[in-house]
């Protein structure tokens, strides 16, 4: 084998030509071993998609020369893509791989269209996108809140972004709101829960329109532990917690460089921050866009996440979503 002065001293007499073949050489040969480790951690669950059997058997090959199993116990045919984030793709898992890595940095579909020189469109984008989140979802860690915690509410328009059919409020104009002037808070703006430990743990959830309530709140039994101290504003609504001690500022003002919501309020404008990028998101995503910040925001590696987890969602599914709570009231 060459050593490092040997590689120097032969590359010094390659032409320009020569040195161009080389790299191409090389950068193909690098995909094709990421490819080959890909396609290895995809291979490694072997269990029938469909009933989790072991009792598999290899079938032969598909169409694109992809490996293909039949489970003995419920006779069905599958491959490694099936029921996972790349099932019934005709794209490539290198592209994919190239689409994560720049979805995971949390930039606009525009700039991740234009940064892949197109090789896949807005649309497509755009459905991968909650393809991804709407799977990762379903492996939340569930880590339980501990310690000093801050709760507080944030809020954000509710839009109907690519309804052209809006019935329940009169449109707004350029942004602003169509309502009259109302005393409190408006039942056309959605309410996200956050709760925040010291330790960066955090639990975000959209949980309805206008003022937070008692049986909204009461999701956070389950996600702080117990004789954890919890920090809020005045709100009366979170009284309804049990086992938890208790700690309100009045006017959400700080009491001492402990017990204050600082934390909270810095990472409730950083996560508005982030919503502006997409200039608006319908109402019925918000959920998906708030798990989004909290992956980014805890560097989360999608894609050796998504390579081993068995579970896909469909683009009709995308598509019939809708908000999980009721309406808001047409007029205030």
């Amino acid at each position: 084998m060459l050593n490092e002065e040997q590689i120097k001293v032969m590359l010094r007499n390659f032409n320009e030509e020569d040195k161009e073949n080389l790299i191409q050489y090389l950068l193909n040969d690098k995909r094709k071993i990421k490819k080959e480790i890909d396609i290895s951690k995809l291979s490694n669950n072997y269990k029938c998609p469909y009933c989790q059997s072991t009792k598999i058997c290899k079938n032969g090959f598909i169409h694109n020369k992809t490996q293909q199993f039949r489970c003995n116990n419920c006779k069905k045919n599958y491959s490694i893509y099936t029921n996972t984030i790349f099932y019934h793709s005709n794209k490539s898992i290198e592209v994919w791989r190239e689409y994560i890595e720049l979805f995971s940095q949390g930039l606009s579909l525009r700039k991740i269209v234009a940064e892949m020189d197109n090789k896949i469109n807005l649309k497509t984008a755009f459905y991968w996108r909650h393809k991804i989140l709407e799977v990762m979802k379903n492996f939340d860690n569930h880590d339980k809140l501990d310690g000093i915690v801050e709760a507080d509410e944030t809020y954000f328009n509710e839009s109907q972004k690519g309804n052209k059919n809006i019935t329940n409020r009169k449109p707004r104009k350029r942004g602003f709101s169509s309502e009259n002037r109302i005393v409190g808070l408006s039942h056309n703006k959605v309410c996200v829960l956050t709760a925040l430990d010291r330790n960066k743990h955090s639990f975000n959830k959209p949980v309805g329109y206008g003022k937070v309530n008692k049986e909204q709140v009461a999701i956070l039994q389950h996600r702080i532990k117990d004789n954890s101290i919890l920090i809020t504003d005045g709100d009366k609504s979170y009284k309804v917690l049990k086992d938890i001690k208790l700690k309100q500022l009045k006017f959400g003002k700080a009491q001492s460089k402990v017990y204050h919501l600082s934390n909270i309020n810095n990472f409730h404008s950083k996560l508005k921050q982030f919503m502006n990028r997409f200039n608006g998101v319908a109402t019925k995503y918000l959920d998906n866009y708030v798990n989004y910040f909290n992956d980014i925001r805890n560097r989360i590696d999608y894609f050796n996440q998504l390579l081993q987890i068995n579970s896909y969602y469909r683009v009709c599914d995308i598509k019939a979503r809708r908000v999980c709570f009721k309406s808001p009231m047409a007029s205030i």
